[in-house]
């Protein structure tokens, strides 16, 4: 048996000896702890992600990155339209109230100015309702204002690292990112309009066993 400290709650925790030189979630915090290499084993990797000046591989969790999607960046055409909109209703507004005679037009630029906004709102709602979080552990996708789900993936189980994007996404810088375990057949994270997809890609490589 191979017995060590949770790095998060310091609990003592036993092992069995297949598990070294590899990371378990201790059972009272959930914090992933990486198990020192058993006697006469190859040296451990080296620690990438310090040497790049990220958090180190090993030692309590640390948030290396949180990242939200990009409405404007990912649909600038979309977003510019409905700002042209917005700016067409206030101006049909100020037409209207200074006008004698077009109030009519005060009313519909003041319509078509709520529903720019409305549109505006949509959009930062979906925003702030989806993260993804890179810690030097694991990769967590956040889900929901009210309501929420997550769902995450150990670095050290990560299989593959789907990165799509279409040729006007590479052009602003933006992308999909969809990651999966060792475990699972399907894609686990999935998460769209993404500043620097594969510069997230790297990140998350810094601390996988490759």
């Amino acid at each position: 048996m191979i017995t060590i400290h949770c790095d998060n709650c310091e609990r003592e925790l036993e092992l069995e000896n297949k598990t070294a030189g590899t990371k378990v979630a201790c059972p009272h915090c959930g914090d992933i702890n990486r198990v020192p290499e058993a006697a006469g084993a190859k040296p451990a990797r080296a620690d990438k992600a310090a040497a790049a000046g990220l958090p180190p591989d090993h030692g309590p969790e640390a948030t290396v990155r949180t990242l939200r999607p990009c409405r404007v960046r990912a649909r600038p055409l979309s977003f510019t339209g409905v700002a042209l909109v917005m700016i067409a209703g206030m101006v049909g507004v100020v037409m209207g109230l200074t006008s004698e005679g077009r109030e009519w037009l005060a009313i519909l630029g003041g319509i078509i100015g709520v529903v720019g906004t409305g549109v505006l709102v949509v959009w930062w709602l979906k925003t702030m309702s989806a993260s993804l979080v890179v810690t030097n552990k694991r990769t967590i996708m956040k889900k929901g204002i009210l309501a929420r789900s997550s769902s995450e993936v150990v670095h050290d189980n990560i299989r593959n690292i789907q990165i799509d994007q279409t040729f006007w996404q590479r052009v602003w810088g933006v992308g999909s990112i969809g990651i999966s375990s060792s475990g699972q057949d399907g894609i686990e994270i999935q998460l769209n309009d993404l500043k620097g997809p594969t510069d997230i890609r790297k990140v998350i490589d810094l601390y996988r066993p490759l």
